[in-house]
């Protein structure tokens, strides 16, 4: 069978000097990116928030320490239980090294830690819960793999914290009365005035998240956050006061506000829908202040029909699970994030930013050439070592000097650096991408390349390269039908995700001419880099 030709994005991929590895700056940055077993297990501390970050595991170990060493040492029991599963299970090593795997583990641990009716149980009683977390942690990553195998469709629910939730009230049903105290025991509160019960409840609800009722816990909680991802933590701090706010409205108790037991769902809520599973704006902001005051509510029904168990986080899964549903169905603007490709709202306004970039050239290309309009730009400002490495090779292809790439020079380079590349390859379409080259460098139409052209086409060259992952990585839920092909009515969704209008029926022949059943990936790039 004969190799598919190269397309022409991968052919000019040559005129690029090769790509640097990125290496991490700053110390942060270089703690978020530590590999191997420890960095493993932090990571699943702090998975359970939504980050991934090992010094924000860090940090939450000594938050668990300071609230009780018995929730520190049970919370690695946990997680050292689920991961060890895992690798048992042959799972998957990535999963299980972002930490995906460990942290439901980690919260059961927790659990039983809040659990305990004593901060020194005896060491037979602590021998009997440190074998249940043991199992306990092991069960959820099992529970993790049946969720997926039948779940593995793109848009299907995310299993979240249910693991979690359901091994914690078969710990209740199992564990002897005389070795518990109630999850959520209210405590009375300092805060004497709402704007006070509101404050005070902001920390707590983020340490509530792990069952962590004191102050400084909360504290050390809400400072992971932010150093892992300041937008997740401003997304939290939301979700708190919607959740603590919709509470106080029905009647809560003011010290359990303070104490942040209604504002743990919201914090998480607030958090998965504005900008884990979704790109920060302002549509997934207005979702997740919908969704943070939704999951208080689902927790006052919760305790009203469920009142035996403790709510922990079942009103944040259900509430994420509904809102995603409802998202997919009547706001296609808001394009949801692969599960494979959450990382945090950080990188996912960024993957935004490469997209809308790209996609407005592109449209305004497409326009101008409808229209007639020759692309005649301002010379584009190219950074070093780019804007020395675009004259050298301009110099190079202009062989008589003249300051002018002339369609036979281009010609030329572009055909010599092939063969030699490719010198056992005769690909008859070379000649046919070769003038559709040109012709999409050749913006005033003069039939020659100067210098402004050259850099203008070979900056959008770097550009695309540089941003290519990230542009594929949004693009992903485009594919509503799976087929792997980008067709009209999706890149019409992917247009007012980017807040452009739909395409108009004289730009969509124009892109789709040649490709009516769609455009694969490569003639997408292809269409990006020649518009």
């Amino acid at each position: 069978m004969q190799a598919e030709s190269p397309s022409v994005y991968e052919r000019l991929q040559t005129l690029l000097p090769a790509p640097k590895p990125i290496e991490p700056t700053g110390w942060l940055n270089r703690a978020r990116a530590l590999e191997g077993p420890w960095a493993r297990g932090l990571r699943s501390v702090s998975q359970v928030i939504f980050i991934n970050h090992p010094l924000s595991g860090a940090l939450l170990l000594l938050a668990f320490w300071l609230s009780s060493p018995w929730m520190a040492g049970w919370a690695l029991v946990g997680m050292t239980a689920a991961n060890g599963v895992s690798h048992w299970m042959r799972l998957s090593p990535e999963l299980r090294n972002q930490g995906i795997h460990g942290f439901n583990g980690v919260l059961v641990g927790c659990a039983t830690a809040a659990l305990a009716n004593t901060p020194m149980p005896s060491a037979a009683n602590a021998a009997q819960l440190t074998l249940l977390v043991a199992i306990g942690g092991g069960l959820t990553t099992w529970m993790i793999e049946l969720w997926r195998l039948r779940f593995h469709r793109r848009g299907d629910p995310p299993v979240l914290t249910l693991p979690f939730c359901l091994i914690t009230w078969v710990l209740l049903a199992v564990v002897p009365p005389s070795l518990t105290t109630p999850l959520e025991a209210i405590q009375p509160a300092a805060a004497t005035t709402p704007l006070e019960t509101l404050l005070l409840g902001i920390p707590h609800s983020f340490g509530q998240v792990f069952l962590c009722s004191s102050l400084t816990s909360g504290c050390l909680v809400a400072i992971a956050v932010v150093i892992a991802s300041p937008i997740a933590a401003g997304l939290g701090v939301i979700g708190a006061i919607i959740g603590m706010t919709s509470s106080l409205i029905q009647g809560a108790d003011a010290s359990a506000v303070a104490q942040g037991l209604w504002g743990y769902n919201s914090v998480l809520t607030a958090i998965a829908l504005g900008g884990i599973f979704h790109t920060p704006s302002s549509r997934s902001i207005l979702l997740a202040m919908l969704g943070a005051s939704l999951a208080t509510l689902l927790q006052v029904l919760q305790i009203r029909m469920i009142g035996i168990l403790p709510p922990l986080t079942l009103s944040f899964v259900i509430t994420t699970w509904c809102l995603q549903r409802l998202a997919k169905r009547r706001l296609p603007a808001l394009i949801p994030i692969c599960l494979h490709a959450v990382v945090s709202p950080e990188e996912h306004r960024q993957r935004y930013g490469v997209t809308r970039v790209l996609l407005e050239r592109f449209r305004r290309h497409l326009q101008e050439r409808l229209a007639g309009i020759p692309t005649i730009s301002a010379p584009p400002v190219l950074e070093e070592p780019l804007n020395h490495q675009t004259q050298e090779l301009f110099a190079e292809l202009d062989r008589d000097q003249d300051g002018r790439l002339s369609i036979a020079e281009l010609r030329h380079a572009l055909m010599s650096n092939l063969i030699q590349r490719q010198a056992e390859n005769n690909d008859p379409l070379l000649d046919d991408q070769l003038n559709t080259v040109l012709a999409a460098m050749d913006l005033n139409r003069d039939g020659q390349i100067n210098r402004m052209e050259f850099g203008h086409f070979i900056q959008h060259l770097q550009r695309l390269r540089d941003g290519e992952d990230r542009l594929r990585l949004y693009l992903i839920p485009m594919d509503a039908n799976g087929d792997d092909h980008l067709e009209p009515n999706e890149l019409d969704r992917l247009l007012r995700s980017l807040g452009q209008t739909n395409l108009t029926s004289a730009e969509t022949n124009l892109v789709y001419a040649n490709h009516p059943e769609g455009l694969s990936w490569r003639q997408w790039i292809d269409q990006l880099l020649l518009a």
